[in-house]
């Protein structure tokens, strides 16, 4: 092979590598486009039996970011709310080993329920986690008229090594009032 053909066979081979590099860059762009007759919808979750266990904090964390932003789940109310892109887990601490105070103490600007709890949580070995990554949203169709989605979550138990959760039920609300349930896979 002359030199001239191995100048332009890697010249090619650059040339490939740009194309490649540019065809990526834009489908990881276009993840986030909206897409026209869909919209975004958060999932609420719900842990049902969460008040059969006073003596523990329940706090959330995103599979992506980790602890960067972390919240306290309140009571039964639902949570699971942010970026359409993002998954979470479920995490436990007894409350007597929770420094609410270390917790609070890098609180989002931006979203106040919401801190970065990386230097508290991260290595803390009184935090116990859930297997069960939970998605923040779903794309659907704007004609399924689909208003909420409410996920229940059951607390199965909590042991020094881990906190298992499962699924037990969705409901999903339309705007004419129908209300559809569906039991996890």
């Amino acid at each position: 092979m002359t030199l001239e053909s191995r100048i332009w066979l890697n010249r090619r081979k650059i040339k490939a590598a740009l194309i490649s590099i540019v065809l990526l860059l834009s489908l990881c762009a276009s993840a986030d486009v909206k897409v026209e007759g869909w919209r975004d919808l958060n999932y609420d979750y719900i842990i049902s039996n969460i008040n059969d266990y006073p003596d523990y904090i329940f706090l959330t964390s995103i599979n992506i970011w980790g602890w960067k932003y972390a919240s306290m789940i309140n009571s039964t109310g639902p949570f699971g709310k942010g970026y359409k892109l993002d998954d979470f887990i479920v995490h436990a601490i007894r409350a007597s080993d929770f420094d609410k105070d270390s917790f609070l103490s890098q609180r989002d600007e931006y979203d106040p329920d919401t801190v970065n709890c990386t230097n508290y949580c991260q290595n803390n070995s009184k935090i116990v986690s859930s297997s069960l990554i939970l998605p923040k949203a779903t794309s659907i169709e704007e004609i399924l008229s689909l208003e909420k989605i409410e996920v229940f979550l059951k607390i199965d138990n909590i042991t020094d090594q881990a906190l298992n959760i499962s699924k037990i039920k969705t409901l999903y609300y339309y705007e004419n009032g129908t209300i559809q349930e569906l039991l996890p896979d």
